[in-house]
């Protein structure tokens, strides 16, 4: 199995903190102090051969300070992406690299910064789905059984119930993807108990991928044949993979591929995971307070509950008093407050600064 991360990010769900220049995954939001890519290429590491480095994926301005960030100790290899294209392109395009260096094996795609807590169970998942990927030449993805009525992730829907997963490894066909619901219409998943969250981690062959872009992205198909031409005659021929990357269309690999897919198995995980995709949601990774706080700043606090307080590169106390789910975040520049609860908004905030 080859593993590769998908290392872009534009910093906007975590601003202040994150920018574009420092995207979620080079933040340390974990207890143990590591950025979030030092964790994912950690726990990548024992799934790939000693004489084949983890994959990561990411435009060239990043590669510099994920290299410090990581260290020499790390050993990781890079694929510099041209332009920022979605993860449609990116996928086609490492895997046409990966391709050209190790033939028609098994390729799995992990985010850059997602949290797994139990790793001989993360390991067990990914070598399971390396195995149906293989033989069956199918698209392999791994859900994540839920636990509440989730608004802000994106479902799988299995062909039959997945309450009785226990401990050992199975495969569902995929009846379709389901885009981020409403409470309600999350609740009603919850219930029936045939939705799994999509962890965006998809495993494949080559092979695979080709035959679903030739039948579904007819365009980006002849794109793609030109990449892997021209990575098969000149690998250094960089001028000419640029030109070719930066006329495909931005397109989410979801989109373009996934849900029209022939054949998608999904695994029902049986490892714990989080996408952390808001700071309201740091209370899954971090230990909290007799109060239900999330603090790593110099605080002082009366009566505040349920909160999440961070400080970062800013010689500020925050004092704050009678507060209940609410999120505060100070950095040199900016300091963001907002109630836990709009938590994803900070998106919307961070679109607004653009545009002034």
């Amino acid at each position: 199995m080859i593993p590769i991360i998908l290392a872009g990010g534009s910093g906007t769900r975590f601003w202040p903190m994150s920018r574009k220049e420092r995207p979620k995954q080079f933040l340390k939001l974990l207890d143990d102090e590591r950025a979030m890519i030092e964790a994912t290429v950690d726990r990548l590491a024992s799934l790939s051969d000693e004489d084949r480095p983890v994959q990561i994926v990411c435009h060239s301005g990043l590669v510099p300070p994920m290299k410090e960030i990581l260290g020499e100790e790390r050993r990781v290899q890079f694929i510099e992406e041209p332009a920022a294209r979605d993860t449609a392109p990116a996928i086609a395009y490492a895997t046409a690299c990966a391709e050209a260096l190790y033939g028609d094996e098994p390729i799995a795609f992990f985010p850059a910064d997602h949290f797994v807590a139990g790793q001989k169970a993360f390991e067990r998942c990914l070598r399971f789905a390396a195995e149906r990927a293989e033989e069956e030449e199918a698209i392999i993805t791994l859900g994540i059984p839920p636990t509440r009525p989730e608004t802000g992730y994106g479902y799988i829907e299995c062909a039959e119930s997945i309450d009785d997963i226990g401990t050992e490894l199975r495969a569902e066909p995929v009846v379709r993807f389901v885009e981020k619901p409403d409470h309600t219409r999350a609740l009603q998943y919850l219930r029936e108990g045939r939705y799994l969250w999509n962890s965006g981690i998809f495993v494949f062959r080559p092979a695979t991928l080709w035959a679903e872009l030739q039948r579904q992205q007819p365009k980006m198909w002849n794109q793609v044949q030109k990449l892997r031409q021209t990575l098969a005659a000149d690998k250094t021929n960089t001028d000419e993979l640029t030109e070719v990357f930066n006329d495909m269309e931005p397109i989410s690999i979801d989109y373009a591929v996934m849900e029209g897919a022939n054949r998608v198995e999904v695994i029902p995980a049986l490892f714990r995971w989080s996408d952390i995709g808001h700071w309201a949601a740091l209370d899954e990774v971090k230990d909290t307070d007799a109060d239900g706080n999330v603090v790593d700043a110099d605080a002082l606090l009366d009566e505040v509950t349920n909160s999440v307080v961070v400080s970062h590169e800013s010689q500020r106390l925050i004092a704050a008093s009678g507060l209940d789910n609410m999120v505060i975040v100070d950095t040199d520049d900016a300091l963001l407050v907002i109630p836990r609860n709009r938590a994803q908004k900070v998106r919307d905030i961070v679109e607004r600064l653009k545009e002034q």
